[in-house]
């Protein structure tokens, strides 16, 4: 595991035992990220055909709109980063 994906875990593993909803807490992460690149896509770019990046397209468009039309909520947060 490289150190990167280690750092994630950390996280993801920290905000488990804070008692988040780890879902939501991806999903919120990841759209505050899409919001600050210029959308969903953005996110994806790397690796955007593969059913990994399918699974967190759907994830995201649940959370923000299959458009989009909700980042303005999370570019706020972007911002702030």
């Amino acid at each position: 595991m490289d150190n990167l994906t280690r750092r994630a875990a950390d996280v993801i593993a920290e905000a488990l035992e804070d008692g988040r909803d780890v879902a939501e807490f991806l999903a919120h992460a990841l759209c505050t990220v899409a919001a600050k690149e210029g959308g969903i896509e953005e996110v994806l770019r790397n690796r955007s055909g593969s059913w990994e990046a399918g699974h967190l397209r759907n994830l995201m468009e649940g959370t923000v709109g299959p458009n989009g039309e909700d980042l303005d909520r999370y570019r706020t947060a972007a911002e702030g980063a």
